[in-house]
C-alpha cells in the first residue's frame, strides 16, 4: 500500500489531509514537525511526502528530506499568495505546490501524478523515478499498441526482459503466451529445431514431432533474447520467418503460418554488429523498427534507494523474516557505485543483506565485497555515525580555536568557506 508522509502544523488540517488521503486508499502518517517523523530512509520510508511550507525554515525541510531520501516524491502546500512562494519550494525539490485551501480531489491527484512510477507488481515490476527511464517506458507502452517489432537495447542486467514482457502485456497479445528463448545458450546443431521444430525421423534422436519456439508462441510474443549472438547460419531463416510470417519444421515438407510478435534484446548495437560483418544486415533492418534502449542503474543513480528498499521487503517477505534497513551512508555508498553489473548486481547485495542483517541497519562495509568497497572509499569497521561525528567534532573544535571566525576556521581544516558553511548548515551548529 502506498504511504503518504504528511507534515501539517495544523491539527484540524492534519487530520483532513490524513483523512483524504485513506480514503484514497493509501496510508497515511501525519505529523505536526519534520522533527516528529522518522526518517525518510529504509524500508520504513514513504511514497510521497506532503509537506506545510509557510516560512524560510520549511524550504529547507524540503531539502533535508530529498537529502535523506534523493528519490523521495515532496509536494509543497502553503497559504502564501506570492508566486515566489511555491518557485522556491520546487527550487528546493518539491515535485509541485498545493496552495492552500485546495480540493481533496486536487490533493489525490497530485499525489497520484507524484508517486513513483510502477508498471504492474510483483517480480516482474519496473519501478523508477527516473525521467529518462520513465520516457522509456512511455514509449515501450506505445510500442506495445502496435504489431511492430520492438528491439531492446542495453547492457547486462539493466532488466531488458523486464521491459519485453511489460511491451506483452500492455498489447493485444497479453492474452497468448509470452516464449523466451536465449539465442546465445543454443547449441548451433540444436537451434533450428529449437525454434522452428521437428519432424519425428528428421534427424538421429527426433523420435517425435517438436512444434518449436515460433509455433509456442503462436498468438502471443517471442523474445528472441541475446539475438545478437545467433549463429549466423541461423540468421537468414529467422530472416524468412520475419518476412514470411511462416515456419518450417525441420524435415516438414511444407511450411505453417504463425501469429507471433517478435521482441529481440542485446548488449550489443546490431547496426555496429552489421557494419563489422558479424550480424547480417537485413535481419538488422528488420529488427531495427522499434529500438528501445535502457540506460545503465549509473546512469539513473536516484533509482537505487527506491530499487534497494523493493529487493529488501521482497527477499524479506520470502524469507519470512525482517527487512533490514540501509543505513544513509550506505544509501549514499550505494548510489556512487558503478553497478557495471547494474540492477542484477544491486538485487544480489539486497538479497544477501536480507540473509545476513535481517532486520537489522547494514552499513557499507558490511554489505560491500573489500574491492569494491575499497573502489567507494569505505573504510572498513568504521560505521557512518562514529565518521560524522569525527567531522563534527572537528569543525566544532576549529570554530573554537578560530573564536568562531569561519575564514580562519575554514584555513585551518584545509577547506574552502563555502564548504564549511554547508557542513556546518549540515550539522545544524549554526
Amino acid at each position: 500500500m502506498r504511504r503518504v508522509l504528511i507534515v501539517e502544523p495544523d491539527a484540524r488540517l492534519r487530520g483532513e489531509l490524513a483523512s483524504a488521503v485513506c480514503a484514497a486508499g493509501w496510508e497515511a502518517s501525519p505529523f505536526a514537525s519534520l522533527a516528529d517523523a522518522p526518517p525518510c530512509i529504509g524500508a520504513d520510508a514513504p511514497d510521497a511526502a506532503l509537506l506545510a511550507v509557510e516560512h524560510a525554515d520549511d524550504l529547507a525541510a524540503i531539502a533535508s528530506l530529498r537529502g535523506a531520501a534523493p528519490t523521495l516524491p515532496v509536494v509543497a502546500m502553503g497559504t502564501a499568495p506570492s508566486l515566489d512562494v511555491a518557485v522556491d519550494a520546487m527550487k528546493h525539490g518539491a515535485r509541485d505546490f498545493l496552495r492552500k485551501p485546495f480540493a481533496a480531489a486536487r490533493l489525490i491527484s497530485t499525489l497520484g501524478a507524484a508517486f513513483p512510477d510502477r508498471r504492474d507488481q510483483g517480480d516482474d515490476a519496473i519501478l523508477t523515478a527516473d525521467p529518462q527511464m520513465e520516457q522509456l517506458l512511455r514509449q515501450a507502452e506505445a510500442a506495445a499498441a502496435t504489431e511492430a517489432t520492438v528491439q531492446i537495447v542495453g547492457e547486462s542486467g539493466t532488466g531488458k526482459d523486464l521491459l519485453a514482457r511489460l511491451v506483452h502485456r500492455r498489447s493485444a497479445r497479453r492474452a497468448g503466451p509470452f516464449v523466451a528463448v536465449n539465442c546465445a545458450a543454443l547449441p548451433e546443431s540444436l537451434a533450428e529445431s529449437e525454434l522452428f521444430g521437428h519432424e519425428p525421423g528428421a534427424f538421429t534422436g527426433a523420435r517425435e514431432f517438436r512444434p518449436g519456439q515460433f509455433a509456442s508462441a503462436d498468438g502471443g510474443t517471442l523474445l528472441l533474447d541475446e539475438v545478437s549472438e545467433m549463429a549466423p547460419s541461423l540468421q537468414p531463416k529467422l530472416l524468412r520467418v520475419l518476412q514470411e510470417r511462416e515456419v518450417q519444421a525441420v524435415g516438414a515438407v511444407a511450411p505453417r503460418s504463425v501469429d507471433v510478435r517478435v521482441v529481440a534484446t542485446s548488449q550489443r548495437d546490431l547496426g555496429a554488429e552489421a557494419a563489422a560483418g558479424r550480424f547480417r544486415e537485413d535481419l538488422h533492418y528488420r529488427l531495427d523498427v522499434i529500438v528501445l534502449h535502457v540506460p545503465p542503474l549509473r546512469d539513473r543513480a536516484g533509482d537505487v534507494p527506491l530499487l534497494a528498499r523493493h529487493f529488501l521487503e521482497r527477499f524479506a517477505a520470502a524469507s519470512g523474516c525482517k527487512t533490514p534497513r540501509l543505513s544513509a551512508e550506505t544509501l549514499r555508498v550505494l548510489r556512487r557505485h558503478s553497478f557495471r553489473g547494474n540492477v542484477r548486481e544491486l538485487e544480489n547485495l539486497m538479497r544477501r543483506a536480507v540473509v545476513l542483517f535481517p532486520g537489522g541497519e547494514v552499513e557499507p562495509d558490511q554489505l560491500l565485497s573489500p574491492g569494491v568497497a575499497a573502489e567507494l572509499g569505505v573504510v572498513p569497521g568504521v560505521n557512518s555515525f562514529n565518521l560524522r561525528e569525527i567531522e563534527r567534532q572537528v569543525i566544532l573544535r576549529s570554530l573554537a580555536e578560530t573564536g568562531g571566525n569561519r575564514t580562519h576556521a575554514s584555513e585551518l581544516l584545509g577547506i574552502s568557506v563555502r564548504t564549511l558553511r554547508n557542513k556546518i548548515k549540515l550539522y545544524a551548529l549554526a
